[in-house]
C-alpha cells in the first residue's frame, strides 16, 4: 500500500513539475511575441520619426523663403504707400496751384 501511496506521489509530483514546465515555456513564448511585437512597434515609430525628420529641412527652407518673400512685399508696400503720399503731396499742391492760377486769371 505505501508502495501505491509513492507510486502516486510520484506520478503527481512528475505531473505537477510537467505542468509547472509547460506554464514557465508558455509564459516564455508569449515574452518573446511581445517583444518582437514592440520591436516591430518600435521600429515603425523610428521609421516615421526619420520621415518626419527628412522633411524638416524642406520645410525649414520653405519657411526661409516665405519669410524673406514677406520682408520683400513689406518693403514693396513701403515703397509703394511712400509713392502714394508723395503722389498725394503732388497732387494737392498742383490742385492749390491751379485753384491760384484760376484765381489770379479771374482777377484779370
Amino acid at each position: 500500500m505505501e508502495t501505491v501511496a509513492l507510486i502516486v506521489m510520484v506520478i503527481v509530483v512528475c505531473l505537477v513539475l510537467a505542468w509547472v514546465v509547460m506554464r514557465v515555456r508558455a509564459r516564455e513564448k508569449e515574452r518573446t511575441l511581445r517583444r518582437e511585437k514592440l520591436e516591430s512597434v518600435a521600429a515603425g515609430h523610428q521609421e516615421m520619426a526619420e520621415a518626419h525628420a527628412g522633411s524638416l529641412e524642406g520645410l525649414r527652407e520653405e519657411a526661409l523663403t516665405h519669410r524673406q518673400a514677406a520682408v520683400d512685399h513689406t518693403r514693396k508696400a513701403e515703397q509703394t504707400e511712400q509713392r502714394i503720399e508723395q503722389k498725394e503731396r503732388q497732387a494737392a499742391f498742383h490742385e492749390d496751384r491751379a485753384l491760384e492760377t484760376q484765381h489770379e486769371r479771374e482777377q484779370i
